[in-house]
């Protein structure tokens, strides 16, 4: 099973769209490219294979390859670095609604592909940046 994350690179935040071929699951959050010079960055475009994953502190979050994962989203100050969060919609100001129930709809949904020992991928696709800064136009696919 492969989903599709189809983003848009802003220079606070990168949000996109999470597909299941053509059904939509899900909005989501990221940090912005690296490019735009922030501390933190969202991860690469290419294809990462997903895997559930749990620990004491902060419970069921889902293993992108080794670079990086899918967890529920805690408020903007709290993004790291190659994580990506689902998001159900947004406020008229952009602020995410209902996080914590698109990734457990999100997690359920691919629970259900692990238990049938299916290999669970995830292919980032990007829109061009937006800006002619030199390090931004550079392609960055694996």
């Amino acid at each position: 099973m492969r989903l599709v994350l189809h983003r848009k690179y802003k220079a606070t935040v990168t949000l996109g769209r999470l597909f299941l071929g053509q059904k939509q699951l899900c909005f989501t959050r990221e940090p912005p490219k690296a490019c735009f010079g922030k501390e933190i960055a969202c991860l690469e475009e290419g294809v990462y294979e997903l895997e559930a994953m749990h620990s004491e502190g902060k419970g069921w979050e889902i293993g992108i390859g080794d670079k990086g994962k899918i967890s529920s989203y805690q408020g903007e100050d709290k993004l790291e670095s190659s994580s990506l969060y689902p998001v159900t919609s947004y406020r008229a100001d952009g602020t995410p609604l209902f996080t914590k129930l698109a990734f457990l709809q999100l997690m359920e949904r691919l629970e259900s592909e692990w238990e049938r020992g299916e290999i669970v991928e995830l292919q980032i696709v990007s829109e061009q940046v937006p800006y002619l800064l030199e390090s931004c136009l550079q392609r960055s696919y694996c």
